[in-house]
């Protein structure tokens, strides 16, 4: 028999990573596809800092919403609602 949970979505969108697993899977997450999407633009003819911006803005984004969706399938009970 399933039980539904309802998921508090501020509180599992907004609290900062606070095990060493969750920092650790940030932190992967977020180098691989900063390399991913700054690889193409290293040969382009945008500056430097426009190009570090440009792939910075999809790897905090993915990251972070992988982070979210682990937290949802593994930790219901840490982002639960009382």
């Amino acid at each position: 028999m399933k039980v539904k949970v309802e998921i508090d979505i501020r509180k599992i969108f907004l609290t900062p990573p606070s095990t060493m697993m969750e920092r650790i899977i940030l932190f992967l997450v977020m180098a691989i596809t900063f390399i991913l999407f700054f690889r193409p633009l290293i040969f382009s003819q945008t500056s430097p800092l426009e190009a570090v911006l440009t792939a910075a803005l999809p790897a905090l984004t993915i990251s972070w919403g992988w982070i979210v969706l682990l937290r949802s399938l593994f930790k219901k009970k840490d982002f639960s609602k009382k």
